[in-house]
């Protein structure tokens, strides 16, 4: 059993006075909050706490979201006085952040408990913004994993320091890679804290995220079966292990990178592959289908299509195990790990054009379709 190391902050005290007073996390706050509007990443990397590294990328891509997703108005809003935490090393305040994105106009807004610490052992230094304050603290196993979670959340957290570690060795062994650093998975209680954790201008649903050197985010639910949040959780640590294919990995088309991420998480599923295949090979078998192209680009036009990005990845990447084995297919991610496009990719390991591939998926789809409606 993994040994559980529960963080749980003292609230004491309504204010920490001194140097490090509500008036130098308010000159944080108001800093923080004239870069973004004044697009200027150094000045607002500058006040975040820079010990994290985890926090440290995930505000890194927070913040580079803004060039693609700029806003007309940004507020960071104090909703209570600064607390004193944990031996006066942080100090938490209720914050509320508001924004209205160019594209639509439309003001948001979410509130939570954030976190300042200090940059060094004397309290009177610098003092920095370090994220969402997580309500129970951060479950940790003996080889560094860490699960960060709500009160609301903590069976949840529970669970999935639970089945983790199994999930990632047989993810590991199936992509024959190892993780570089230990995870870190953070439960969000809301959407919407979940898509502002990622940027202002994700809006689109979602139950899960991993980006390469994030956490694992997931949104948490009151009840959730065994089944499905393994399946999430495979999905996500598949990403992660993914990554080690190599430097480049990310610029593989989205359609490649969603579809081993599927694949892997299959067998915590409890509907079979193949009736998956199946209902794929129909849709493929009357047309409705989109262009490899079309389901590329993550940033681009394939998130219109992002049903197919999965369906047909998942459907893809099963096609270049089985036709081809595990082998090849990890030497394929691998050659698009470290620079190659997946034309050279598939030529250079799988011995094919990709429109070759292509053709090969497409025509095993329509005769597993065929087959389908033949079957009584």
């Amino acid at each position: 059993m993994p040994v559980l190391l529960w963080v749980i902050i003292a609230m004491v005290a309504p204010a920490i006075g001194g140097k490090h007073s509500e008036e130098r996390v308010s000159d944080v706050l108001d800093k923080m909050q004239e870069a973004v509007l004044g697009d200027d990443a150094g000045a607002y990397m500058a006040e975040v706490y820079s010990f994290d590294e985890i926090f440290v990328t995930e505000q890194r891509a927070w913040f580079a979201d803004l060039t693609r997703n700029p806003v007309k108005d940004f507020r960071i809003e104090k909703k209570s006085e600064l607390r004193p935490g944990f031996n006066y090393t942080l100090a938490t305040m209720d914050l509320q952040f508001v924004w209205t994105l160019e594209a639509d106009e439309i003001e948001r807004s979410i509130q939570y408990q954030a976190v300042f610490k200090p940059m060094g052992v004397d309290l009177d230094g610098p003092w920095k913004f370090a994220g969402k304050q997580w309500m129970n603290g951060c479950l940790r196993d003996d080889n560094g994993l860490r699960v960060l979670a709500d009160r609301q959340h903590k069976e949840l957290a529970a669970s999935v320091l639970e089945v983790v570690p199994g999930i990632q060795r047989s993810i590991e062994n199936n992509l024959k890679l190892t993780l570089s650093e230990p995870l870190a998975i953070k439960i969000y209680p809301t959407v919407q804290e979940l898509q502002y954790s990622i940027a202002p201008g994700y809006i689109n649903m979602l139950s899960g995220w991993n980006e390469p050197g994030e956490s694992i985010k997931i949104l948490g639910r009151d009840s959730v079966s065994a089944e499905r949040i393994s399946s999430l959780l495979a999905h996500e640590i598949g990403h992660a292990v993914s990554f080690e294919f190599g430097p480049e990995i990310t610029n593989a088309p989205w359609w490649s990178l969603e579809g081993i991420s599927e694949l892997v998480a299959d067998e915590y599923r409890s509907a079979s592959a193949e009736s998956r295949e199946i209902s794929i090979a129909k849709q493929v078998a009357r047309g409705d289908r989109r262009s490899w192209e079309q389901l590329s680009d993550f940033k681009g036009e394939a998130v219109n299509h992002s049903m197919y990005v999965y369906a047909q990845g998942w459907s893809m990447v099963r096609h270049i195990t089985q036709r081809y084995g595990k082998r090849a297919r990890n030497h394929w991610f691998a050659a698009m790990g470290h620079g190659a496009s997946v034309q050279e990719a598939t030529q250079k390991v799988l011995n094919v054009s990709f429109e070759d591939l292509d053709r090969e998926w497409e025509s095993e789809m329509i005769i597993i379709a065929e087959q389908a409606e033949e079957t009584p």
